[in-house]
C-alpha cells in the first residue's frame, strides 16, 4: 500500500474505490459501457490499481528465459514496489523486495510522484524505470548492479512468493494471496514444450495507457473461453491468417501463430506509457519472415493504442462532462472481459480504516 487509506481514490468527482462507481460497466455485454476516460489519465486510479492489482493479484513478469543460470536476476516493479526475482542453486526461484525502495532517496522525491517512472540511476527505486536482467558476473560493474537489489544480506530481504506456468513466471507480493495462477492446461503449448526456446527478444515502449495498450493487443472476435483470471479468442492476422489470443489478467498476453507464441509482459512507466516485454517461444528459429509478420503485428497494436490514448483529454477541463449511462457502449469483448475482472478486483480490494492523524501534508507513506 503506498496510500493512506482514509484518502480513499477518488478524482473529478468519481469515487473509484466504490464498485457501484462502475456500474455501467459490469453489465452484460452489448449492454456495458466503456470505462471513463478517467481511468486512462488519473494519477488516483494508478494508485487505486496498485492496491487492488499490482500488490494483490498473481503478476506475470517474463518467461524463464530471462534469467537461465545460477544468480542471474530479474528487476520488476509491481507497482510502486521494487522487487526481483533470482534463479538459485539447482534452478530454484526467489523473489524479494529490493534492498531499498526508494532508491538513496530520504523520502519520495515529488518529481517521482506524477505518474510517470523517473530514469535513475539507482535502479532498484520502486518509482524508477526497470533495466533488463543482470546475468550473474564476478566482474566490477555486475556486482555494483546486484548490490543496489541485494545488498549484502539478500536472506534478509522480504521474501515475495513465486509461481511458474509452464515457462511463464509469475510473482505475488500479497502475503495471503487470493486466487490462483493461470492453469497449464489453458496455455499455448509452447510455454510447457521443452524443445520450444527463445527465438526473439525484444522491449519497445508505447505512448497509451497500460489497460488500453492490453486491449489493442488482445482484441478478438469472439471469446472461446473465460473464467476471471484468463481470457482465450481468436482473430485474423494482418495477412488474414489465424491468429489466437490469451490474456492472462493483469498484464500478460499471449498470440500464437504458425507455432510461435508471442508473448507480451506489460508495465506501465508513465500513466500515458507502456513498455512492452516481448518474448518469441517457438521450436524453429524465426525467420525473416516471421519477424517481420511479429513486428508488424505488435506495431499495428501499439498504434492502435496509441491512438485511442490521444483521444483522452489529458485534463479534465479539456473533457466534456458525460454521465456514466452516456459512455458508449462495449464493443470489444476482450476489452469488456478485462474492465469486468478489474472492476472486480477493486470490489474485493480490502477496506482499511486508519485512524493515525494526519500532521503535515503528505499523502503519501514511505515505502
Amino acid at each position: 500500500m503506498v496510500r493512506r487509506p482514509d484518502l480513499g481514490y477518488g478524482d473529478e468527482g468519481l469515487d473509484f474505490g466504490d464498485p457501484a462507481s462502475f456500474e455501467p460497466q459490469r453489465r452484460e455485454f452489448g449492454a456495458a459501457r466503456v470505462m471513463p476516460r478517467l481511468a486512462y489519465r488519473s494519477l488516483q486510479f494508478l494508485y487505486l490499481e496498485d492496491e487492488a492489482i499490482w500488490t494483490r493479484a498473481w503478476i506475470p513478469v517474463g518467461s524463464e528465459h530471462e534469467i537461465t543460470d545460477e544468480g542471474d536476476l530479474l528487476p520488476f516493479t509491481l507497482g510502486y514496489h521494487g522487487v526481483h526475482l533470482q534463479r538459485m542453486a539447482e534452478g530454484r526461484l526467489e523473489a524479494r523486495f529490493n534492498m531499498a525502495q526508494h532508491g538513496g532517496c530520504r523520502v519520495v522525491p515529488t518529481q517521482c510522484q506524477q505518474g510517470k517512472r523517473t530514469s535513475c540511476s539507482f535502479t532498484s527505486c520502486g518509482y524508477s524505470r526497470d533495466r533488463g536482467p543482470i546475468q550473474a558476473d564476478e566482474g566490477r560493474e555486475q556486482t555494483r548492479l546486484m548490490y543496489q537489489y541485494l545488498g549484502l544480506r539478500p536472506e534478509r530481504l522480504h521474501p515475495v512468493q513465486v509461481a511458474q506456468a509452464g515457462a511463464l513466471l509469475l510473482l505475488n507480493i500479497d502475503p495471503d494471496p487470493a486466487g490462483g495462477v493461470p492453469q497449464v492446461a489453458g496455455l499455448p503449448p509452447q510455454l510447457t514444450d521443452p524443445e520450444a526456446v527463445r527465438v526473439y527478444r525484444s522491449w519497445t515502449e508505447g505512448n497509451a495507457n497500460w489497460k488500453l495498450a492490453g486491449q489493442a493487443l488482445a482484441r478478438v472476435d469472439r471469446i472461446a473461453a473465460a473464467d476471471p483470471l484468463h481470457m482465450t479468442g481468436h482473430r485474423a492476422a494482418l495477412d488474414g491468417s489465424p491468429l489466437e489470443v490469451h490474456w492472462l489478467f493483469p498484464n500478460a498476453v499471449l498470440l500464437v501463430s504458425a507455432g510461435d507464441c508471442c508473448l507480451i509482459v506489460l508495465q506501465h512507466t508513465a500513466i500515458d506509457q507502456t513498455m512492452f516485454r516481448i518474448e518469441i517461444l517457438s521450436r524453429h528459429p524465426l525467420s525473416d519472415a516471421r519477424q517481420t509478420f511479429w513486428e508488424a503485428e505488435l506495431s499495428a497494436a501499439r498504434t492502435r493504442a496509441e491512438e485511442r490514448q490521444r483521444a483522452v483529454p489529458k485534463k479534465a477541463a479539456l473533457d466534456l462532462p458525460v454521465a456514466p449511462s452516456d459512455l458508449p457502449v462495449q464493443t470489444e469483448p476482450a476489452a469488456w472481459w478485462f474492465q469486468n475482472a478489474l472492476i472486480d478486483r477493486v470490489a474485493a480490494m480490502p477496506r482499511v480504516d486508519s485512524d493515525v492523524p494526519i500532521f503535515r501534508n503528505v499523502e503519501h507513506y514511505l515505502i
